[in-house]
């Protein structure tokens, strides 16, 4: 994975987290509203659900087509700009430069540096995440050395020691264990529903769905969502166990209710907590403590049907798969490889003789023109103008049989921009860039009074007689245009010297004018045949 999709499965992680939690919190007070209810066991289940789904969306992710619902928080270029191009790209998928928007202006770092401080920082989180599992493991280990196997319940063993007030349950790899205070062996009553509140944890799975919840907690640290739904899955876990053991009268209330009580009066100076584990021992705050046993005695209100509840689950999950799907495009990677280059060149050869080549050297001038911010600028510029021209240069190209690619050509020299001749000696003038010497040659009048290469009408007929006098000497599209640029004794002089007419093999050997003019041409017909990719 790339940098881009990197940043892009993170943020949508935490934009589904977000929009999981405020479903469930929708779901929750329209319950409220409507005086229904939905039984803390099936509560739990959909919470589990939606757990499930927000993982195995992430992993989706950059699987999903890509669609731009949103505007991109950040963008991946292949160089931070046209000017610093050369010296900056590289074709490497771990290159490249990321923009985004910082208090006002556009900030852009370097992928390498940004690649270097997140994986520091993902060791680092790993590091810390890891040193809390093993202290919590390593603390079980202690205390199941000095603990005493008293039962088992399936596959539940039943540990009993002295270092622990309050009972908790914990899952390993192929070990579920339920660690009960000594004090409470010698009394029955207390012990049996603590080990059946214990069981229940197993049961209904909250032992091993306390590892997701808790690795979220440290991939998502900055969002707070994760902290608020951590407790609300705690508490349901809690609601979900004395609802299951009060309906199936596993225990009395009145008593249940009294345990509660004097495990929340213990839990006070409960001094190991292992992050993996669940139970009586957390939650036993006040306002909590008073919800759990109210709703022991109290009237339950109206619970809906299965079948809606179903329904609910299916709306949570479709509003995340939506989120999921929106949410590709949050950080949009601009740089043009080769797969998606070879895409495009089929896309332009498709309806054309004309050969468009596409190699490493074109594939360099496509991100130059699509991959940097300039480029892409330059680029949508240029056509767009084009289409002022369009009608008077399709029908020189159809007067002298000229492929229609060559309307590439002025994107490359102008821009389309009908520019007056500089002062930079031997530069060209008009939307084709000619030359003094070249407009003269090919009939054009340029002195004092006037300077017909501005005329477009002209100056497109001389270019169209221009370009068809070179293939017709080199009997070569790609020479005719390498010719265009070198003129055609420097590509005669190349022949000669080389012995190859192919005109990538000139180029590769340095017989150029303007560098990497001809990939220049090809980037800009393939670009030009697929407006979209500039968009």
């Amino acid at each position: 994975m790339n940098l881009a999709q990197i940043l892009n499965s993170y943020l949508n992680l935490n934009l589904l987290l977000l929009v999981g939690v405020l479903s469930l919190m929708a779901l929750s007070a329209l319950l409220k509203f409507t005086r229904q209810a939905i039984p803390s066991r099936d509560e739990l289940k959909l919470h589990y659900w939606v757990l499930a789904s927000l993982l195995l969306l992430t992993l989706m992710q950059p699987f999903l087509p890509n669609e731009n619902f949103f505007s991109p928080v950040a963008k991946l270029w292949s160089a931070p700009s046209m000017k610093s191009f050369n010296h900056e790209y590289i074709q490497k998928d771990h290159s490249g430069f990321l923009s985004f928007q910082a208090l006002h202006r556009n900030e852009i770092l370097s992928a390498k540096n940004i690649a270097t401080v997140g994986s520091s920082g993902v060791t680092l989180l790993i590091l810390i995440w890891s040193s809390f599992m093993l202290r919590s493991f390593f603390a079980l280990w202690s205390l199941k050395r000095k603990s005493f196997l008293v039962r088992r319940v399936g596959r539940v063993r039943i540990f009993v020691s002295d270092r622990v007030r309050v009972p908790f349950s914990y899952w390993l790899p192929f070990s579920a264990n339920i660690v009960l205070p000594t004090l409470l062996i010698e009394r029955a009553p207390e012990s049996r529903m603590a080990i059946a509140h214990e069981l229940q944890h197993h049961r209904h799975g909250d032992t091993r769905w306390v590892y997701v919840v808790f690795a979220l907690k440290f991939v998502c640290f900055l969002n707070p969502a994760i902290y608020f739904w951590s407790r609300w899955i705690s508490e349901i876990q809690e609601f979900a166990c004395d609802e299951t053991l009060v309906d199936q009268k596993k225990v009395e209330s009145q008593a249940y209710a009294r345990c509660l009580v004097e495990v929340a009066q213990t839990a006070i100076n409960q001094e190991f907590v292992p992050v993996c584990a669940t139970g009586l021992t957390f939650l036993t705050e006040g306002n909590l403590l008073k919800r759990r046993v109210e709703k022991m005695f109290s009237k339950s209100p109206t619970e809906i049907k299965r079948s809606i509840r179903l329904s609910f689950a299916v709306i949570v999950v479709s509003f995340m798969a939506v989120g999921a799907f929106a949410s590709k495009g949050l950080v949009q990677d601009r740089r043009v490889s080769m797969a998606q280059a070879q895409v495009w060149q089929a896309r332009a050869q498709s309806d054309t003789g004309f050969p468009i080549v596409l190699n490493d050297l074109v594939l360099q001038e496509l991100n130059r023109y699509v991959g940097t911010p300039e480029g892409r600028e330059f680029m949508r510029e240029s056509l767009k103008r084009m289409g002022k021209y369009k009608l008077a240069i399709s029908s020189a190209l159809m007067k002298y049989g000229v492929p229609n690619e060559i309307m590439a050509v002025p994107i490359v020299e102008s821009g389309y921009q009908n520019l007056p001749e500089s002062n930079k000696a031997g530069w060209g003038a008009g939307l084709w860039m000619f030359i003094k010497q070249t407009a003269r040659t090919y009939g054009l009048r340029v002195d004092a009074q006037i300077d017909e290469r501005l005329d477009v009408d002209l100056l497109t007929d001389a270019a169209m007689r221009y370009l068809s006098a070179n293939n017709l000497r080199f009997r070569d599209w790609q020479l005719a245009l390498l010719a265009y640029n070198v003129g055609e004794a420097g590509v005669q002089k190349a022949i000669e010297k080389t012995g190859s007419r192919d005109a990538w093999t000139l180029i590769r050997k340095g017989f150029e004018n303007d560098r990497d003019y001809l990939p220049r041409v090809m980037a800009a017909i393939i670009i030009m045949r697929n407006p979209e990719s500039v968009n």
